[in-house]
């Protein structure tokens, strides 16, 4: 469906990160030695964009801490037997004010941890079955120091824990929010496990650069999980986050002065979270290169569309015209303000909102995915580049999306209540003609009209939006040229609203059942050179590859709806089957496209018969086909040859099949009935703006 696409919102500029960004441990001023010390550090490192990475030193990454020089911290209820310099009980607070090595066991019922040392000084707190809890303050608070390093000791179980009670400002940067809140620089090693309660607000925040090596680390937090402002590392481990009304994992670094901050690096770590709003966020880039991931945000996706094909979600409900019941929250799964890469890893995704979104673009190289999103699968406002991988979206509002989207590898299946796949859609606010809950009717000639006020001069908001947006830089398009890509849509199959070109791969369509979609949707041209591209669906809104297309295709028509899995098959010369397809819903059209049909050559429409062999979702490669009636019979001639029961036939949009005549664009007085973006808007003395908050919507448009 076209242009129903995403209200306007700014999207960050794509950064260009060159050198690697060192974070080195500072000097301590007490004496500490590492056993199996190495000057080889970590760098969290994309394979597909090197130039943003972040280190992990030494001290980082081993395990093993000096027991002879530590401070032995042995925790009491409220009070605490300390041996060693560096370390005093105040009151009930033990307050740490100088570098070293501090070995905490024990519990605390209410009290408090306070790191107060110098402002280059290390501090390692080995956790050595350890429970701190405060009641109205932070449990673990690094006031100042260069880097705190929570070593946890092999098979140790440790807890932070503050009350639920919150006494600060929860978003305050200044405020320490957190059950374990450090200034400065947050390292989380070793073998043992972790678990932070952040009762009243967040629960692990570090104002700088946060890293998690290794270990067991769990966080139940009311508000925000975990948040490195400046970055997160995470190169290894496993990280279970429980976020009830805020982000599970985030980098919130958002000021454009400092490309090296604001960034998400994960590798060879178990991720789960569970999330309020968005499960892990990086104001600029989020990479990931492998590692599990199992995340749900809010109530998962639930339902992606209503019965009419209108988004409720980011879109126009036509049921319900309060603008106060849209829901604004954010609740994405993998979210960056800038682009996301994934080169690897194996994601399960429930989301409320999109599963992958992107400001700017999304690249993904390799992985799984298993996707069930209430909005989009994978959405880029700039390009989507999917270049491999293993790609299942079995449920979405459109399975991906993007301006410019290019798939030249991998496996990927789509399920979708609207369009399969989108290009040049948008930005992210899905609904039918940009309706939402603010009563901006769409875009008409590149102005915003207001519902409510009858006027159709664009806002001084609605101007500024649509011109920070602008993507104008880029040729919109979707490009196929490899891969697999398997679509269930009650929209548009494959939808470009500019240019589609395929060169390659398999294409495989189960489109809608309800008219005013098509299999194949574009507002340009569209150009076929290459791949293998068979779909079934209606054909009253039925568009094919344009004249410039170098290898042929045919549309092969119906007189009625032909019942889910009935099986047609298209046999060459020498009556060798060249496509069959058993679609899984009702159809009345099927399109084939293959560098086998040739100029000239004559081929045999069959429905009905029996067919054994493997199939993707209806289409079988290498089939075996007993039965069957034949349909029709066709030369191929021209780009396109247009079939029916009589042969070869002229086509003009007129045919209704399922729609019974209703869908074709001469019936609509010329005009696509969802070309919305370029119709002009209708006058006063016709049906003014205001008047479409209360028409009764069609069954599809």
């Amino acid at each position: 469906m076209k242009n129903r696409k995403k209200l306007m919102m700014i999207a960050l500029l794509c950064t260009t990160i060159t050198g690697a960004v060192f974070f080195s441990a500072c000097d301590s001023s007490s004496e500490t030695t590492v056993s199996n010390t190495s000057s080889s550090q970590v760098s969290i490192v994309s394979a597909e964009k090197s130039e943003s990475a972040v280190e992990f030193s030494s001290e980082d990454i081993n395990t093993d801490y000096d027991t002879e020089n530590a401070v032995s911290v042995k925790l009491s209820g409220s009070s605490a037997d300390i041996t060693g310099n560096g370390a005093v009980l105040d009151g009930n607070i033990i307050r740490i004010s100088a570098a070293g090595t501090y070995i905490l066991s024990g519990t605390m019922d209410d009290g408090q941890i306070v790191i107060s040392a110098g402002k280059d000084d290390t501090v390692q707190l080995v956790l050595d079955n350890v429970s701190v809890t405060a009641k109205t303050t932070p449990a673990l608070y690094a006031e100042q120091c260069g880097k705190t390093i929570l070593l946890l000791a092999d098979g140790s179980e440790n807890t932070f824990s503050d009350g639920n009670s919150d006494t600060t400002d929860s978003e305050d940067e200044k405020s320490p929010n957190a059950a374990v809140f450090c200034q400065d620089d947050l390292t989380i090693v070793g073998n043992g496990s972790l678990t932070v309660n952040g009762n009243a607000n967040n629960g692990i925040t570090s104002k700088d650069t946060l890293r998690i090596a290794s270990g067991t680390v769990t966080v139940n937090a009311a508000h925000h999980g975990i948040t490195g402002k400046d970055n997160i590392a995470i190169e290894g481990g496993t990280v279970s986050v429980t976020a009830q009304t805020g982000d599970g994992i985030r980098s919130t670094y958002s000021d454009t002065d400092k490309d090296d901050k604001g960034h998400v690096f994960i590798q060879n770590a178990s991720i789960t979270v569970l999330s309020g709003k968005d499960a892990i966020q990086a104001e600029k880039n989020l990479t990931i290169n492998s590692g599990t991931f199992d995340i749900t945000t809010g109530d998962g996706a639930k339902e992606t569309s209503s019965d009419n094909g209108f988004d409720m979600r980011g879109g126009f409900n036509f049921n319900n015209n309060d603008s106060s019941s849209e829901d604004t929250d954010s609740l994405k799964a993998l979210k960056a303000g800038n682009n996301i890469i994934i080169n690897g890893g194996t994601f399960h995704i429930n989301a409320y909102d999109d599963a992958l979104h992107s400001n700017g673009d999304v690249t993904v190289t390799g992985g799984a995915f298993h996707i069930q999103s209430g909005d989009d699968g994978i959405h880029a406002d700039n390009t989507l580049t999917i270049k491999n991988g293993e790609i299942t979206v079995s449920q979405s509002y459109e399975g991906l999306e993007g301006t410019v989207i290019e798939i030249s590898g991998g496996n990927i299946d789509i399920t979708a209540s609207d369009d399969g796949i989108n290009a040049a859609g948008g930005n992210d606010n899905s609904g039918f003609g940009n309706f939402d809950g603010g009563r901006g009717f769409g875009r008409f000639e590149g102005r915003q009209f207001d519902l409510q006020n009858n006027d159709n001069t664009p806002t001084a908001q609605q101007t500024v939006a649509q011109t920070e947006t602008d993507n104008s830089s880029l040729s919109p398009a979707l490009n196929i040229s490899g891969g697999t890509v398997c679509v269930t849509a009650q929209g548009d199959g494959l939808d470009s609203n500019s240019a589609l070109n395929i060169s390659g791969g398999t294409i495989i369509v189960n489109g809608t059942t309800q008219g005013g979609n098509g299999i194949l949707d574009h507002d340009g041209t569209m150009t076929v050179t290459g791949g293998t591209i068979i779909g079934a669906g209606t054909y009253d809104m039925l568009e094919m590859p344009s004249d410039s297309s170098s290898q042929k295709s045919v549309a092969v028509m119906f007189g009625s709806a032909q019942s889910a899995g009935t099986l047609v098959y298209i046999t060459d010369s020498k009556g060798s089957v060249m496509a069959a397809m058993s679609p899984e819903k009702s159809f009345s059209c099927i399109v084939f496209s293959s560098p086998e049909l040739k100029d000239g050559e004559t081929y045999t429409v069959y429905t009905g018969g029996t067919a054994s062999g493997e199939d993707t979702h209806g289409y079988y490669t290498n089939a075996s086909i007993t039965g069957g009636t034949q349909y029709t019979a066709f030369t191929a001639s021209d780009t396109v040859s247009y079939v029916n029961e009589s042969g070869n036939t002229s086509y003009s949009g007129m045919g209704g099949g399922m729609m019974g005549g209703r869908g074709s664009k001469e019936n609509w007085g010329g005009m696509n009935p969802r070309d919305f973006e370029n119709m002009t808007p209708p006058d006063d003395n016709g049906m003014t703006p205001p008047d479409f908050e209360n028409i009764t919507p069609p069954d599809r448009i």
